[in-house]
C-alpha cells in the first residue's frame, strides 16, 4: 500500500473554464489514480474500473477535521464517485456529510409525514407509495418501484442541475437493486473525430415527462413534437466547474432532443451518443450494494444507472443533494 498520494494533476494544475478561449481543445491528459494510497488521515482504493474508489478510514458519524476534509474533496475530484463501507449514521449525520460538498438542496416536493428534513429524499419501494401514483406523495420518489432506472444525470431537467448525490443505503434485497456508474470524462474524451465534430456547439432539451424507470411523471403529457417541447436546454458537453475538465452531457434519452436539428437527424446521433457512451470500457458495474453503503456521485461527469430487484424484498435509502452551477459549455452555441 502506498502512503502518499501519487503524483497526478491537482485542480489547481487544471485549465479552468475561460469564455474567451474557443473552441476548447481534446481535454488534457489525465492519469487517474489506480493503486491504493493514503491522504488525510484514510485510504484510498480506486476502483478496479474506468471510475469510482472506496474510502476507507472515515466515519461520518464524527464530525472531520479540515485536512481531512480537503482531502476527501481532492479524491471526489480525482475518482468522481466514492463509496464509504459500514456507515451507521443518523439522519442528521447524513446532512452533515453532504454539507461537506456543498449547499444541501430542499427537495420541492409535497410536505408528508416522515418526519424528515426538506434537504432529504426517501427512496423506498413500498407498495403503498408506489402502487397509486396518483396520490402517492412525490417526496417518496413515487414510480421508481423496483425497476431498472436508466442511464442518467440527476436532474438534467433543471436550468441549474445539482453538483452530486449523496445516497445512503439503510435497507438492500438480497440481490439487484445495484447502482453502476459511467465515466462522461472518458466517453467525451474518447469520442471519434466525426461524432466530436457533430456535438460541437450543439444543445439538447432535457424533458421532465418521464422519469428513470420510464413512468410518467404527474401532471406530465408527453410532448407532441419534442423539438418544440418547452423543456430546458443544455451543451451536449460541460465545462466541469471544479477541475476544469470537459465531460459529455447527455443527461436523460427520454424525450430528448438536439437543438436545431430536424428531428430524424436528432434522434440518429443521439442514438450514436448514447450507444457510445454506454460502452463496458467506460463503466464501473459493481457487483453488490449493501445496508450502510454511502456513496457520493458527481452529477457533472458521472451518470448512473440502477438494476432491477425483487419487488417483495424492501429497498430503502435516503438521498440529499448538492446545490449545483451553471452548466458552462466547452464552445459558442450553434443552432441550424
Amino acid at each position: 500500500m502506498r502512503t502518499m498520494r501519487p503524483r497526478s494533476a491537482s485542480m489547481s494544475q487544471l485549465a479552468k473554464p475561460d469564455s474567451t478561449t474557443y473552441p476548447f481543445p481534446r481535454p488534457q491528459a489525465w492519469a487517474r489514480p489506480r493503486r491504493p494510497y493514503v491522504m488525510g488521515g484514510f485510504q484510498v482504493v480506486p476502483a478496479d474500473a474506468p471510475i469510482g474508489a472506496e474510502i476507507r478510514g472515515v466515519d461520518f458519524s464524527k464530525r472531520l477535521n479540515d485536512t481531512t476534509i480537503n482531502a476527501l474533496h481532492e479524491a471526489w475530484a480525482d475518482h468522481s464517485i466514492l463509496i464509504w463501507r459500514e456507515q451507521d449514521l443518523s439522519v442528521e449525520d447524513q446532512l452533515r456529510a453532504g454539507r461537506i460538498f456543498g449547499e444541501l438542496e430542499e427537495m420541492t416536493h409535497v410536505a408528508v409525514e416522515d418526519e424528515l428534513p426538506p434537504e432529504v429524499l426517501l427512496i423506498d419501494n413500498e407498495p403503498e407509495f408506489n402502487q397509486d401514483l396518483a396520490s402517492a406523495p412525490e417526496k417518496y420518489s413515487r414510480g421508481l418501484q423496483a425497476k431498472p432506472l436508466r442511464w442518467h444525470s440527476d436532474n438534467s431537467y433543471r436550468d441549474v442541475p445539482p453538483r452530486g448525490s449523496l445516497f445512503y443505503v439503510r435497507i438492500a434485497p438480497p440481490t439487484g437493486g445495484i447502482t453502476h456508474f459511467l465515466n462522461m470524462y472518458d466517453a467525451y474524451n474518447d469520442l471519434p473525430e466525426d461524432l466530436l465534430a457533430a456535438i460541437e456547439g450543439r444543445w439538447s432539451k432535457q424533458d421532465r415527462t418521464l422519469n428513470s424507470a420510464d413512468t410518467i411523471q404527474p401532471g406530465r403529457t408527453p410532448p407532441d413534437d419534442v423539438s418544440t417541447a418547452d423543456s430546458v436546454e443544455h451543451p451536449l458537453a460541460r465545462v466541469h466547474a471544479g477541475t476544469g475538465r470537459i465531460a459529455l452531457y447527455l443527461g436523460r434519452r427520454q424525450y430528448q432532443y438536439i437543438c436545431g436539428l430536424p428531428v430524424e437527424d436528432s434522434e440518429v446521433l443521439l442514438d450514436k451518443l448514447w450507444a457510445y457512451a454506454q460502452q463496458e470500457k467506460f463503466i464501473w458495474r459493481r457487483t453488490e450494494q449493501r445496508a450502510g453503503d454511502l456513496i457520493l456521485w458527481d452529477n457533472r461527469c458521472a451518470m448512473h444507472s440502477r438494476d432491477p430487484f425483487d419487488p417483495n424484498h424492501r429497498r430503502i435509502a435516503h438521498r440529499v443533494q448538492m446545490a449545483g452551477e451553471p452548466v458552462v459549455a466547452p464552445w459558442p452555441r450553434v443552432d441550424g
